[in-house]
């Protein structure tokens, strides 16, 4: 297994535009006030660690993320740009352990904390793979 330690302080900030793709639509009543879900904004703190990794990881890995826990702590509306910041905190074996912020201006809108598991693309594959086969095998396909 390969070292991780040396990922542990490095972070990332990045200026991202929230727009009408991530519109929370999950009661249509609240649709036109074209506030931003949740899930939205934690998938661009995903994306901003995962950009982050990627600069390090050898082609052969990836990084999954395997635990998240979200505070959601004010409202923004899509046409927003906000600042992400994503930082590591830790590292155990393959197992990178982030904290992430979005900001509009000195407003906090969401806090994370989660951790991506670094593994071999392959056995990331295999694995879907070997799922795929159980599941046709199942229904008979």
């Amino acid at each position: 297994m390969m070292d991780f330690d040396f990922l542990e302080g490095k972070r990332i900030t990045e200026d991202v535009a929230l727009d009408e793709t991530m519109v929370w639509n999950e009661d249509i009543e609240m649709l036109d006030l074209h506030l931003v879900a949740t899930s939205a904004l934690i998938g661009v703190v995903h994306r901003v660690s995962y950009e982050l990794l990627s600069r390090y990881l050898p082609d052969d890995y990836t990084a999954v993320v395997v635990e998240s826990l979200v505070r959601h702590v004010k409202a923004v509306s899509t046409g927003t740009r906000v600042a992400v910041g994503v930082r590591v905190i830790g590292v155990v074996g393959n197992r990178v352990k982030f904290r992430g912020i979005v900001m509009s201006g000195d407003e906090k809108i969401l806090e994370a904390e989660f951790v991506r598991a670094i593994v071999p693309r392959e056995k990331l594959r295999r694995l879907a793979l070997e799922k795929a086969e159980k599941t046709s095998r199942l229904f008979g396909i």
